[in-house]
């Protein structure tokens, strides 16, 4: 009768003897198909279809989807350090698949093409965000033509009823509207009738305020003419000799010019200057009763016309004999 401690010990023999023995077998198996794999990898080539690669292999044991079209698939071609080893991409022959046709067989292009594919999707991403810029470019143009249309529209219904006469509202709004049309030849063309008119008409208002104006000083230069005539009907002079003078309006003056020296003065239409307001010599015709011969304590007089328009500021007699005299208008 064999002891209780030697059973145990036989029991566990076995069950080791058992545990090697499967072990053997199955990596027995596990080089075996490996050995099948890669003698059968030698018949695929670049140009199978994956139904015939699949038939030749067997299925894979592990596959890498890189797009609808193109895969890798690996096959073990190599045992791992135990049998309960994972399968890796390291333990394995990559072959690659494109449109169902094996492209390449030992080299795993998992890397290069999600690059390529990580690229085609940037480049995607990009062209999509270009063509919704490109639609909200769009978008925005149209309906901003459809604004410019309606502004249109609205000028142009404005505009119909307004008097040619009216040209500043007119060019107002017709400069509106060629800002919104710059290519229309009508707008064009009104905007430059328009403002020829209006360059017209402010020109007309100008003349009109300058000729107002004008009259109006007219009118004052007339109503101080009397104050005015009590200071020139005042002889004056150097001694010599002495002038007075009256304006009796309308572009007229009466002169006198007196000798109050002892010495025998002449007078003569040449030596009478008359200064206009413009600090210019005004064009006159003086009368030949100014050219004289004076005794001391003669007077020689006269009349003196020129252009109503003009405004006198000073009348100057002036000659070797009798030096300079004059009387001031202001």
């Amino acid at each position: 009768m064999i002891p209780v401690p030697w059973k145990k010990e036989i029991s566990a023999m076995r069950i080791g003897v058992i545990v090697f023995i499967a072990a053997v077998m199955l990596t027995s198996c596990a080089h075996l198909d490996i050995n099948k794999k890669i003698s059968a990898l030698k018949r695929v080539q670049p140009g199978d279809s994956q139904e015939v690669v699949f038939n030749t292999m067997g299925p894979p044991d592990l596959r890498n989807d890189i797009t609808d079209q193109r895969f890798v698939v690996y096959y073990q071609t190599k045992a791992g350090k135990s049998s309960g080893t994972p399968v890796t991409p390291a333990l394995c022959t990559p072959i690659a698949f494109e449109n169902g046709q094996v492209v390449a067989v030992g080299d795993d292009l998992t890397e290069p093409w999600t690059r390529e594919e990580e690229e085609r999707e940037r480049r995607a991403e990009i062209a999509e965000r270009e063509r919704r810029q490109a639609e909200m470019g769009e978008a925005a143009r149209q309906q901003a033509e459809a604004e410019r249309q309606k502004k249109i529209e609205a000028l142009e219904k404005e505009v119909k009823p307004v008097p040619a006469s009216n040209a500043v509202l007119n060019l107002k709004l017709y400069r509106q509207l060629l800002d919104l049309d710059p290519d229309n030849s009508r707008y064009q063309k009104k905007v430059a009738v328009y403002e020829e008119r209006l360059a017209r008409q402010k020109k007309a208002r100008q003349e009109r305020a300058v000729r107002i104006a004008k009259e109006k000083h007219r009118q004052a230069w007339e109503q101080a003419r009397e104050a005015r005539n009590k200071k020139l009907r005042q002889y004056t002079g150097n001694g010599t000799a002495e002038m007075a003078a009256h304006d009796m309006g309308n572009g007229s003056l009466y002169v006198w010019v007196k000798n109050v020296s002892r010495q025998i003065l002449t007078t003569h239409p040449d030596h009478f200057t008359l200064v206009d307001s413009n600090n210019n010599r005004a064009t006159c015709k003086i009368s030949d009763s100014l050219d004289s011969v004076l005794e001391p304590g003669s007077i020689s007089h006269g009349k003196i016309e020129y252009s109503k328009e003009i405004e006198p500021k000073e009348l100057i007699f002036q000659n070797k004999g009798s030096g300079r005299i004059s009387k001031s208008f202001h």
